[in-house]
């Protein structure tokens, strides 16, 4: 296993595993199903697409996983969901690895700073030991340092709401958030620039 992961991350460092340049019309067009959402360096196109360029391939993996399985709500990018549906082991693997692969770049999308300053007291209280302080924490976690607003947002009030499947140290955390706390956690994400 980890040999394969290896592999695919030395062949991902163009951004696309060898899964994806071998010619294959049905690995050429899943590519291509993501690229048009989430774009060539995985940055994502618009505030309701998450940036997954470098974010580590478990986390990716898991996140695929939860959509195929019907564990992750796609909210408003339901061709997400039915895009996973068909996905195979060997493609999600191939995919998070070329996604991971890519560097990291946050948003810098508008932000309000008294808002920001609220969410930052509420990271460093509930979420800092998974998602890091000032920077982004621990590799398994998703990074949410600079993520796009609209996705985050919704992702968080789905958490927020037990409609989304989570750790269960997650869940203690999220399940107390009111819209309040969540618009102020977007926005101190939103305010990462490094």
């Amino acid at each position: 296993m980890e040999i394969r992961r290896f592999v695919l991350r030395s062949i991902a460092i163009g951004g696309l595993s060898a899964m994806f340049l071998s010619g294959h019309a049905a690995a050429d067009m899943t590519m291509q199903m993501c690229i048009n959402c989430h774009g060539a360096d995985g940055l994502g196109m618009d505030s309701n697409t998450p940036i997954i360029a470098g974010i580590e391939d478990v986390v990716q993996e898991d996140a695929l996983y939860a959509y195929k399985e019907g564990d992750r709500q796609c909210a408003s990018m339901a061709i997400m969901c039915k895009m996973a549906v068909g996905l195979t082991d060997e493609q999600i693997s191939a995919l998070s690895a070329s996604f991971a692969a890519m560097p990291y770049q946050p948003a810098g999308e508008d932000f309000d700073a008294a808002l920001a300053e609220t969410g930052k007291v509420i990271h460093d209280r509930d979420c800092a030991i998974c998602h890091g302080g000032d920077e982004p924490g621990d590799p398994g976690s998703s990074i949410l340092h600079g993520q796009r607003k609209a996705y985050l947002r919704a992702a968080l009030q789905q958490y927020a709401a037990g409609e989304r499947k989570q750790l269960p140290i997650m869940q203690k955390k999220t399940a107390d958030l009111s819209s309040d706390d969540i618009d102020a956690l977007v926005d101190y994400y939103a305010s990462y620039r490094n």
